[in-house]
């Protein structure tokens, strides 16, 4: 029975473990979201122009995360390279390491502290309040392999291998990282919003007011909102800095959500009637239904909050690269497949929070 016990709590942590890591894996999805950029962000000629921009000024663009299924590492590592920048008061910017904070997940450091990875991320930088600068150890790509489900580095000619930012999973700090480690203050966070199904996918659960609550927060508080969201298919994290109630819009991104969530379980109904197997097919259909039902869902709740035409919230995103931004150098042999940075500025309207939300939190330097 004790064994049993302890085989069922192994299961259950690795597949909460597993849960942290965004289900963002596939190309195609990834260069959809690329096509996506000019249809479902908002364009301004002056996006600041008389918004909230107390925050504006700490804000650094992330690289481009690709399929790492890293955004909730890299919107808690911008927010604390926004602190740290806050705090610094120096003109150069603080660039944190990204990949250090994803090892930190891989050795499930402070793991015991970590409640609901969701909201109480910021323990696992908490266990020893240290951090790394990106210069010292970059967000990269480079060849990889699985040996027991375990990520581990290996070479291009590994016929198992695959390339790519997945990589970064692969703790690689040695004694000279180390070495460059420096201190930091410890974190609180305060939780603004939690799904209580704690549930990363879900859609329309948020509090009617949840915009204006993140609005309050921003100000009130003076700092990010870091939030969690159901992104078309794949739950995603990314943070607020302001907003500015005079940008106009057609609310595109909650208009393509249910598009795009529709295409999605279209394709799944069409693999399930292509495939011989019939535990695929029903587990396809299966997966078709929820992308219909979250689709409804969030057309249901649009219907009925309307869209203002006007309001936006200021968006620090991972998988938006701009060509208008500096290319980001991954640190590989080959710098052929560098991408440009992130830009520092996505904007969202208001009604995005109340329909694809799950999740918001603010991070604090614990009070002495």
């Amino acid at each position: 029975m004790r064994k049993l016990f302890l085989l069922f709590s192994l299961a259950i942590t690795a597949h909460t473990l597993a849960a942290e890591i965004s289900d963002l894996k596939y190309i195609d999805e990834i260069d959809y979201i690329q096509q996506l950029q000019e249809s479902d962000t908002i364009n301004s000629n002056s996006p600041y122009y008389g918004g909230y921009n107390q925050l504006v000024e700490y804000v650094i663009p992330a690289p481009y995360q690709e399929n790492a299924g890293s955004c909730l590492y890299m919107s808690h590592t911008g927010v604390i390279e926004w602190w740290l920048n806050k705090l610094s008061k120096k003109k150069a910017r603080i660039d944190l390491s990204e990949r250090y904070y994803m090892s930190l997940k891989t050795n499930r450091v402070n793991q015991e502290k970590v409640e609901n990875w969701r909201t109480d991320n910021i323990q696992r930088l908490n266990k020893y309040s240290k951090m790394i600068l990106n210069e010292h150890y970059p967000f990269t790509k480079s060849y990889y392999k699985k040996i027991k489900g375990k990520r581990v580095a290996t070479t291009k000619e590994n016929p198992q291998a695959k390339y790519g930012t997945r990589y970064n999973w692969i703790d690689q700090t040695t004694k000279r990282e180390e070495s460059k480690l420096f201190n930091i203050p410890k974190f609180d966070r305060e939780v603004i919003f939690s799904d209580i199904e704690r549930n990363q996918w879900n859609v329309a659960i948020a509090p009617l007011d949840i915009a204006q609550r993140i609005k309050n927060a921003l100000v009130q508080n003076q700092s990010p909102v870091l939030v969690i969201y159901n992104h078309k298919g794949f739950w995603h994290a990314n943070y607020i800095y302001g907003f500015n109630d005079n940008i106009n819009h057609n609310c595109p991104y909650v208009r393509s959500f249910p598009v795009r969530m529709k295409e999605k379980a279209r394709r799944f109904e069409e693999l399930a009637y292509k495939t011989d197997s019939e535990k695929r097919k029903n587990s396809l259909l299966r997966k078709a239904q929820k992308y219909r039902g979250k689709a409804l869902k969030v057309e249901e709740r649009f219907k009925k909050i309307g869209c203002s035409n006007k309001g936006a919230f200021y968006v620090r995103d991972s998988i938006y690269p701009d060509e208008q931004m500096p290319l980001y150098t991954y640190a590989t042999q080959d710098n052929q497949d560098d991408q440009h940075l992130n830009s520092a500025l996505i904007l969202r309207e208001y009604e995005w929070t109340t329909t694809t939300l799950n999740h918001a939190i603010q991070i604090f330097p614990t009070k002495k």
